[in-house]
């Protein structure tokens, strides 16, 4: 069992299974002939000799020659004090390297931007996390304005007082402006999340039915979820692109609803609320 545990923790400081057993049966004695070790931990002779190089190499094993060639293991403490330095030492060159690729690497990613692929405009996300997360991700970035439709199922958890990253961006002066698709079954409950966003400082509008999930920020970027278009079930799934051209033509579908749509006091006045 002991054994056992060192060959893993071997293992994890960079020696392969061979180097570890090797090594650990080199410990047992002063030295050992080639086919003495080969024997003792079950490897190949051929194979046994290629391991006992690498651990000459690594400095874990030292050669003695004379009539017969014998293999004795260095001394774990002088042994494993120069393997520290050497991982230091090329974990040092490992930074240097790196700090010079980024150097060297990145006039060439700023000089390939107009090669771009039309599909890198388009995100899929499909986890209620991801969705959650590229959300307020992009709340926190938006300046001017965020629109939005908003309408079941929600990604966001709608229990919240408020969604804080929208909270943040109205305080920044960010203008909020949403249109709802009305709750059938709770619609006191609707009525008093509306009066709530609308005191925090959001523009609303009330509808009885929207297309689709949306929001747009800042003219630039849009997500959106559409239903399955094989099950016809509401869906979480949504896409993001981020393309002037194609976010204009949702801004332009986002006020043709609210025109037509209702203020919260016309709704409440139709409803007898």
């Amino acid at each position: 069992m002991k054994e056992n545990f060192s060959i893993e923790n071997l293992i994890k400081i960079g020696l392969t299974e061979s180097e570890a057993k090797i090594y650990l049966n080199l410990l047992k004695k002063k030295s050992f002939t080639a086919s003495e070790v080969s024997r003792l931990s079950g490897i190949s002779r051929s194979k046994t000799y290629e391991v006992l190089h690498q651990l000459v190499r690594k400095g874990l094993c030292i050669e003695i020659l004379g009539g017969v060639k014998k293999y004795a293991s260095a001394n774990p403490k002088t042994a494993f004090n120069g393997l520290q330095q050497k991982l230091q030492q090329e974990t040092e060159n490992k930074k240097i390297l790196m700090s010079n690729l980024s150097d060297t690497l990145s006039p060439l990613y700023l000089s390939e931007k107009e090669n771009i692929d039309p599909m890198d405009y388009i995100q899929v996300l499909r986890e209620k996390s991801r969705i959650v997360e590229k959300v307020e991700s992009l709340e926190r970035i938006v300046k001017e304005e965020v629109l939005s439709f908003s309408k079941a199922p929600y990604a966001m958890n709608i229990s919240k007082t408020m969604n804080e990253e929208e909270f943040r961006g109205l305080e920044r002066g960010v203008k909020y402006k949403g249109i709802y698709e009305v709750a059938e079954a709770r619609k006191l409950d609707f009525i008093k999340r509306m009066e709530m966003y609308m005191e925090s400082g959001e523009e609303l509008r009330v509808a009885y039915e929207l297309p689709m999930k949306m929001m747009i920020f800042d003219g630039k970027t849009v997500i959106f979820a559409l239903r399955d278009r094989i099950t016809s079930m509401k869906s979480l799934t949504s896409m993001v692109i981020e393309h002037p051209d194609i976010t204009k033509a949702f801004k332009i579908t986002f006020y043709s609803v609210w025109e037509k749509a209702m203020t919260l006091e016309e709704f409440k006045i139709k409803e007898k609320v």
